[in-house]
């Protein structure tokens, strides 16, 4: 009867390395997704605000967590490339991360 034959050996094991870099990437994807939400509802929170102190302790949580978040975009990169994936333009149209606010 023919049919696929069994995965062994090397195939396998490369198989499941592949699969497991690509959970990981999706696992980074959501995380960041999250984490990009989160970032655009402080920055509406902080344009909201009339300037002062509480105005600047919310705006400098808003520049930790937007360094933070092009970190992670950054080790988003960098674990595609690991996997062979070169062109980031899809990376940059779905994760953009918010501009620096004043």
């Amino acid at each position: 009867m023919p049919g696929k034959a069994p995965i062994g050996g090397a195939l396998a094991i490369e198989v499941a390395l592949k699969a497991e870099a690509a959970n990981s990437l999706k696992a980074l994807g959501h995380r960041l997704d999250r984490q990009l939400t989160e970032l655009r509802q402080l920055g509406e929170q902080v344009m909201a605000l009339a300037p002062g102190e509480v105005r600047d302790k919310r705006l400098a949580e808003y520049e930790e967590k937007r360094r933070d978040a092009e970190y992670r975009k950054w080790t988003l990169i960098v674990q595609r490339e690991a996997m062979g994936l070169f062109n980031h333009e899809d990376v940059e149209e779905i994760y953009g991360v918010p501009p620096k606010l004043r």
